[in-house]
């Protein structure tokens, strides 16, 4: 058995292994396949196939049997962080980590809608469709609040959402430059994507995504021609379907895409046709796909929440639909199967996190778009400078903690997940499922598949787990 951990680690000699004292990783997760069993630790992201015959004695080492003929295997154990030192304690280490990290981190993240228009009708949309764009004189704003936020040196990151900022790219490539201007001053590394239904990605907003050095976009899909044009369609009722794939094919050599596959309880079962039209169309090789879970995200999508998915329910369809897909060749995008430790879920219980409606307020979830007055924690001034208006609810963010949350800190999955969406578990009155990440409902098929993939790498061979 070889342990694969996500990083080099020092391997300890025999001599020393016996002398020290090791207990097993709360974060181990074994899926039993009869010939041979699947082992994975999500605190190092490790994977083994073991098998069956080794298993036994893996258990024997986990159980704390100590014996000359177990050593190699608990060698291998202690590599893959299968078995860890008994004086270190995950769970600080964690909470450290993600402390740092929510706190102690100077870089900064904006999420930014510069209109909440948009030109789709979507039945589930959770935004307040007006239609304004963001003003000259607030982008002058935004632009300030921009620089004087970013510490020299730190990583500046941009999101574009909205609405769909398809809508208002005079505005997207304005408020770029000015970020971009403030970088080179800062000396700060710059990176920026940008949400969209695709609609009106033609040659003049391509030269001005170039232009605003935006190389990531995200395009929404909500499954088969069929369906799609029955759910995202223009406000006449127009479909969608084929511009927004001939604006793909036309776009993909040149970004970075990744296509957003909402999957609700009405459509689940026109997911393959749109994959096998990717695969015909010669874009499984050349773009990324994830699957979305759609749900009543705000008071402004309510009425759509009996087409939602449960959320167990909603990780086992992922499962199959991920199966499928890279059965095909598709790229998963958005961490893939089984994500790297992370330090946070989302950036919004973090300081330097901020979410930019379009008329410069101030949130902290961008799931709360069009209810800034409600939700929101306040605006950006003319110089500027950040106005809280709404201390209790940046205090509601900023003091979200996983490790107050007993379901979280008894989850396997607590290293790649780190509690969840805060805004779904916060807006449902703590329950916690609502917010966790699906692999928590998917372990054994995720864990089988991400096994079998491995194991398809090494008769390619790729090195890997044995």
């Amino acid at each position: 058995m070889t342990a694969v951990p996500s990083n080099k680690l020092r391997i300890l000699g025999n001599d020393e292994i016996a002398e020290a004292d090791y207990k097993p990783s709360d974060y181990n997760h074994f899926v039993d396949k009869g010939d041979f069993v699947w082992g994975v630790n999500f605190f190092s992201s490790s994977f083994v196939r073991i098998p069956r015959e080794t298993y036994r004695r893996v258990r024997r080492v986990l159980d704390g049997e100590r014996s000359e003929e177990l050593e190699s295997v608990k060698s291998s154990l202690i590599q893959g962080k299968f078995l860890i030192p008994d004086s270190m304690d995950e769970m600080k280490y964690l909470k450290t980590r993600n402390h740092l990290s929510r706190f102690g981190n100077k870089g900064l993240t904006l999420i930014v809608a510069p209109t909440l228009r948009c030109n789709f009708g979507c039945e589930y949309c959770y935004v307040d469709l007006n239609a304004n764009k963001m003003k000259p004189e607030d982008r002058v704003k935004l632009g300030k609040f921009f620089y004087n936020k970013l510490t020299d040196g730190t990583r500046a990151r941009v999101v574009w959402t909205g609405g769909d900022p398809s809508l208002a790219m005079d505005a997207v490539e304005d408020i770029s430059h000015r970020f971009l201007e403030a970088c080179e001053k800062k000396g700060s590394p710059y990176e920026a994507s940008l949400i969209t239904n695709g609609y009106l990605l033609h040659d003049d907003m391509r030269a001005r995504l170039k232009s605003s050095k935006i190389h990531r976009l995200q395009i929404s899909i909500d499954g088969s021609k069929e369906f799609h044009d029955s759910t995202r369609y223009l406000p006449k009722g127009e479909p969608t379907y084929d511009r927004i794939m001939s604006n793909v094919e036309d776009t993909v050599d040149g970004f970075n895409i990744f296509l957003r596959i909402n999957v609700d309880r009405k459509n689940s079962d026109a997911i393959p046709d749109l994959l096998e039209d990717l695969k015909n169309r010669g874009l499984h090789e050349r773009l990324w796909v994830y699957f979305a879970h759609v749900y009543d995200a705000n008071e402004n999508s309510a009425a759509y929440g009996h087409n939602c998915l449960p959320h167990e329910h909603y990780a086992k369809v992922e499962a199959k639909l991920m199966r499928l897909a890279l059965s095909n060749g598709f790229k998963i995008g958005n961490g893939g199967l089984i994500k790297k430790p992370i330090n946070t879920f989302c950036g919004a219980n973090s300081k330097n996190y901020f979410v930019v409606d379009s008329k410069v307020n101030l949130l902290k979830c961008y799931h709360d778009f069009g209810a800034a007055d409600k939700h929101g924690i306040g605006h950006i001034g003319d110089e500027g400078q950040e106005v809280v208006t709404n201390p209790y609810n940046l205090m509601k963010w900023l003091g979200w903690d996983p490790f107050e949350i007993k379901e979280c800190t008894e989850c396997k999955v607590l290293p790649v997940c780190m509690g969840g969406c805060s805004h779904k578990i916060m807006n449902s009155n703590m329950q916690v499922e609502n917010g966790c990440a699906r692999l928590r409902f998917s372990m054994d098929e995720i864990v089988e598949l991400y096994g079998e993939l491995k194991t398809q790498s090494l008769s390619s061979g790729c090195s890997g787990c044995t």
